[in-house]
């Protein structure tokens, strides 16, 4: 089968038209993708999907005032068409309009618009959010602690991710590659080049989320090994306990969780946690429905390891079965920054909204702290009784 030329010959005439023309639109959308996006993108750690939908791809071709029905025409008259051919990608009129965008400024030797227009096409929804939803089948913004431990004690500077500082970074420093590698096909490609070139470019960010994603995985099945402490402090020593700390709180937590998988509801515990908003048999209802069902188990260890390291970092005693363990894990921490602190939140928060139809009716935000803080003050009881 001959190798068509569509690319070049069809597509990149309407491109470098519409650029000529609408080239600060066009930077100007790239601008307020980057600003919008600019917490998950500067990130330093890859935690975030980044999603890139309709609407995004309707503002590209709005910014370049080129009808996507106009690129699809000629796609149709390339030899992989009615192929079932790889990369998909080759197919979408978004990348292969922006593989000639990327061209345009090759030709015209921009090397800097070339370079964000790839990282731009990087980001873009075939390729970094696709990618990282395949390679995180675990929602890394769940456990952003484990993500953080691999950045600050496996990660070497060999990632990108290390040596760049953030998930932008590191994929510029990709594209960079990338482009420096392909550039002189780009001046006179064949549509099986263009193929390849994007082909290339989704590899690469595959091994880039791959290659963490495994480390990833292997760190959070063993995240038992370790605690990890994010505080408002910059200073990295306060990211971690000490490691003699570490095996302490480890026991800890082994030692409860122990307790809520040989022991139903502990009534009396239910009793203590409960103030006038809640009733005791509704939060042992509560309670037995999140330990009930089995999935919850690695979250319940979860929840526990933060109480057990927020105080172990903020207390000189170390003692579980102390009045100080249980007043510092139920004061109020309103407007906290403290990752662990959100992260505990963020949990009951969930529970609470899956197991109670009477929290996810109650309006009064006094009334919704009170449950929240029953079961924080229930799983911080079961940790003191567990290791008396």
């Amino acid at each position: 089968m001959k190798v068509t030329k569509v690319a070049v010959k069809d597509i990149y005439p309407i491109v470098a038209t519409a650029m000529d023309k609408r080239k600060a639109q066009y930077k100007k959308n790239i601008e307020n993708y980057i600003k919008s996006r600019a917490d998950k993108l500067y990130d330093t750690v890859p935690i975030s999907r980044l999603p890139f939908g309709t609407e995004d791809v309707n503002d590209y071709f709005r910014a370049l005032n080129i009808k996507p029905q106009e690129i699809t025409a000629c796609l149709k008259n390339t030899y992989y068409w009615n192929m079932n051919f790889n990369p998909r990608a080759a197919k979408d009129e978004f990348t292969m309009t922006q593989m000639m965008v990327i061209r345009y400024f090759i030709l015209k030797n921009d090397n800097a618009n070339a370079e964000i227009s790839s990282v731009y096409l990087a980001f873009s929804g075939k390729f970094y959010p696709s990618i990282h939803s395949q390679k995180f089948k675990i929602p890394p913004e769940k456990y952003r602690y484990v993500m953080e431990y691999i950045l600050n004690n496996i990660l070497t500077n060999k990632y990108d991710l290390k040596r760049e500082g953030s998930v932008f970074g590191a994929v510029r420093s990709i594209c960079r590659t990338w482009l420096n590698t392909y550039a002189d096909k780009f001046k006179d490609p064949d549509d099986e080049d263009v193929a390849d070139m994007i082909q290339q470019l989704h590899g690469r960010i595959k091994s880039f989320l791959g290659n963490i994603a495994t480390v990833f995985y292997d760190t959070y099945q063993k995240k038992d090994l370790y605690f990890t402490y994010g505080s408002d402090s910059a200073e990295e020593a306060d990211y971690r306990i000490a490691d003699n700390d570490s095996l302490i709180a480890e026991r800890a937590v082994e030692k409860a969780i122990n307790w809520v998988t040989s022991k139903s509801v502990d009534y009396r515990l239910c009793k203590m946690a409960c103030d006038k908003n809640i009733k005791v048999d509704e939060l042992s209802s509560i309670i037995e429905s999140i330990q009930e069902d089995k999935e919850n188990l690695p979250i319940i260890r979860e929840f526990m390891q933060l109480l057990v390291v927020e105080y172990f970092a903020n207390s000189n005693e170390k003692d579980v079965t102390s009045y100080s363990f249980l007043a510092k894990c139920v004061i109020a921490k309103p407007n906290t920054k403290n990752k662990n602190i959100i992260r505990q939140k963020e949990i009951v928060e969930d529970w609470l909204n899956e197991n109670s139809p009477a929290y996810r009716k109650k309006k009064s935000r006094a009334t919704r702290s009170s449950y929240c803080k029953a079961v924080l003050i229930y799983y911080t009881l079961v940790i003191m009784e567990a290791n008396k």
